[in-house]
C-alpha cells in the first residue's frame, strides 16, 4: 500500500504542474494578444480608415431656426428682462473658461 501512494501523489503532482504549465502559456499569449490590441487601438483614425469610414464635418444649415429654449442665440429672456450672456459657442471657448466664469454664468442664469 505505501508504495502505491507515492505513485498516486506523484501523478496529481505531475498533472497539476502540467496543467499550471499549460495555463501559464495561455496567459503569455493572451498577454501578447492583448498588447497587439492595444497598440491598434492606440490611433482609433486607423481603424475607422480600415473600416471605411471617412473623417467630415457637416456644418449647421442656415435654413433653420434657432430654438431660443436650447441657448443657441446669445440672449436669454428671464423675468422679462433682455439680458446677453457670453455663453462659449466652441470646445476651445468651454476649455478657456476659469472657475469663476462658469460660477458667474451659474449664477446669472439663476438670476
Amino acid at each position: 500500500m505505501p508504495s502505491e501512494e507515492p505513485s498516486t501523489t506523484e501523478r496529481l503532482m505531475g498533472a497539476l504542474i502540467s496543467k499550471m504549465e499549460n495555463m501559464d502559456e495561455d496567459l503569455q499569449i493572451l498577454k501578447a494578444e492583448n498588447k497587439q490590441l492595444k497598440a491598434i487601438l492606440n490611433k482609433p483614425e486607423v481603424v475607422f480608415k480600415k473600416a471605411g469610414f471617412v473623417k467630415t464635418s457637416t456644418p449647421f444649415s442656415e435654413d433653420i431656426l434657432q430654438d431660443p429654449f436650447r441657448g443657441e442665440n446669445e440672449i436669454l429672456l428671464k423675468g422679462g428682462e433682455v439680458q446677453q450672456s457670453a455663453i462659449p459657442q466652441t470646445n476651445e471657448e468651454f476649455h478657456a473658461l476659469s472657475w469663476e466664469d462658469i460660477h458667474e454664468m451659474a449664477s446669472a442664469v439663476k438670476e
